[in-house]
């Protein structure tokens, strides 16, 4: 998500490979999370935008739509 939403499609790749390497999910699909369920989604990025979260620390406007396109990138990214 990270590299998503700072348009870091090397680092992007470089990750994903990874993840498949180690066989760790690297789709909400793998985590059983229908990107197409929208409220399910919304769920997710009202979670993920809370105060608390380490998210804030990027330097990047965050909103809901912000992290509904990154979720997105990610989603659908081929390494």
């Amino acid at each position: 998500m990270q590299s998503a939403l700072l348009g870091q499609d090397d680092v992007l790749a470089q990750l994903t490979g990874a993840y498949q390497r180690f066989h760790l999910p690297t789709t909400l699909a793998e985590l059983e999370v229908d990107i197409n369920n929208q409220a399910e989604i919304d769920k997710v990025i009202a979670h993920t935008l809370r105060p608390v979260e380490s998210i804030h620390y990027l330097p990047v406007t965050l909103t809901p739509d912000t992290l509904r396109a990154a979720f997105e990138k990610v989603e659908s990214f081929k390494a």
